[in-house]
């Protein structure tokens, strides 16, 4: 799916790799439903799939993807440090007083 933005919000046309982030996401047991999937995720004995993704450079800075065994292929937000979230924070004038 490198044709455009993997985010389905947004949707931005795939143009130059240097502008955005290149995914590599290998997922098992397509097809499978989650209980099995689970089950046989140890037993490792089914091939891996592999897939590439593009974000632009606006999404990539706020979100990620992650392989959920349910849904598929998902972007997630990004999570940030605990110290930069205080830090945003006294900048921000807070603080526990």
């Amino acid at each position: 799916m490198l044709s455009q933005c993997v985010n389905p919000q947004c949707g931005k046309p795939f143009v130059k790799l240097r502008e955005g982030k290149l995914f590599l996401v290998q997922t098992e047991f397509a097809g499978k439903s989650a209980d099995e999937a689970v089950v046989l995720y140890h037993a490792r004995k089914q091939p891996r799939r592999v897939g590439y993704y593009w974000m632009c450079s606006e999404c990539a800075g706020q979100w990620t993807l992650i392989d959920d065994l349910a849904q598929g292929i998902c972007v997630a937000p990004l999570l940030r440090p605990v110290a930069s979230a205080a830090l945003a924070v006294k900048a921000a004038g807070g603080g526990v007083a």
